[in-house]
């Protein structure tokens, strides 16, 4: 414990259940669980715009909670999914970009999102600010 710096992730999902679960993660592990492995930072997957959204995000404020009133970090899976999102739009630069400010918003340490594309899924924006990709990092990021 403690010699390496370990992420505890608390939620997953698996391949082998019929039900569809891109858009639900179980959760699996605790706070608790990374404080007696010695972890550094939990982390945790969220789905924006997926028709479990508002649970997952209830779920990792809470973890967000425990987890730095312990001193841990916090790692947030942020990848937007959902009917109301189309499958190209999953990765439109406006999208992710909205992922991002979500998981800010919960309170993440550390934010994991999918490489933006040129793709504009809801917002416009001027095409000259996001032609290449670290423009459109530096916009997700500023988010």
């Amino acid at each position: 414990a403690g010699l390496l710096p370990l992420i505890l992730k608390l939620n997953s999902s698996n391949s082998l259940h019929s039900k569809d679960l891109t858009s639900d993660q179980a959760i699996t592990s605790s706070v608790k669980d990374a404080l007696r492995l010695g972890c550094l930072a939990v982390g945790f997957t969220i789905y924006p715009g997926s028709a479990k959204c508002f649970d997952m995000m209830e779920e990792a404020r809470e973890i967000v909670a425990e987890a730095k009133s312990y001193g841990l970090a916090v790692v947030l899976w942020s990848y937007p999914r959902g009917e109301g999102i189309s499958k190209e739009g999953e990765t439109a630069v406006d999208i992710i970009a909205y992922a991002a400010h979500i998981a800010a918003l919960l309170g993440a340490n550390i934010i994991k999102v999918k490489l933006p594309t040129k793709y504009l899924e809801r917002e416009r924006i001027e095409t000259e600010n996001i032609e290449s990709l670290s423009k459109r990092i530096e916009y997700v990021k500023r988010s």
